[in-house]
């Protein structure tokens, strides 16, 4: 007779499940604070002795990832005193597709050529990312490509890859995007949650 009740139970059984799966996320990263550590392969901007540092997991390649990225970027322009990470974590790829994982190696090897937010930005922006579109924006952004080929399929870079893997399990993570900030992770992907977290990060 009231069906709405049953929209209300399973909507407390999702804030539940939510709720539980984040606290064991930060269980975890409390017990492992190396996992969450200042990683110099990784791309950061900000102060290194900032008080506060945010750290995303991301996929290029997610839907969730890609609707609040300008967000997200007007969020580091907004705080400019706090540390952004970027943890390159494809887990989208299946099968012989591989392209979320050509897309962070990409970025990756863009960031040593100082230019990793461009790259970022364009690749985020992309609704269509093939291997064909990655090395357009490459090479739109002033990539050099042939530097970029050599880290991209460099043991070094397979290595990072793989340690973003091991941390990202080690951690309990189940998606993209996941924001830690200053170690623990939000509930929510909306950049005004993690906004609000910077702020009680700053008291």
């Amino acid at each position: 007779q009231n069906p709405q009740v049953l929209d209300e139970v399973l909507a407390a059984r999702q804030a539940h499940e939510e709720q539980s799966r984040v606290q064991t996320i930060n269980a975890a990263a409390k017990a492992n604070p190396a996992l969450l550590a200042h990683d110099a392969r990784d791309p950061s901007f900000g102060p290194a002795d900032a008080k506060v540092t945010v750290i995303e997991f991301f996929d290029f390649r997610c839907p969730g990832c890609k609707a609040v990225a300008h967000d997200y970027r007007a969020l580091m322009a907004a705080h400019p005193e706090v540390r952004f990470v970027f943890k390159d974590w494809p887990i989208l790829d299946r099968g012989d597709d591989v392209t979320s994982q050509y897309a962070a190696r990409a970025a990756l090897a863009a960031h040593q050529q100082g230019k990793y937010l461009e790259v970022y930005d364009a690749l985020m922006s992309e609704r269509a990312l093939d291997r064909a579109a990655i090395d357009r924006i490459l090479t739109e952004k002033g990539v050099d490509m042939a530097k970029a080929q050599a880290v991209i399929a460099s043991p070094e870079m397979t290595r990072h890859i793989t340690d973003i893997h091991t941390t990202a399990a080690t951690l309990g993570l189940q998606g993209t995007p996941t924001f830690f900030i200053n170690g623990k992770a939000s509930a929510s992907i909306e950049p005004a949650a993690v906004a609000k977290m910077i702020e009680d990060a700053k008291r």
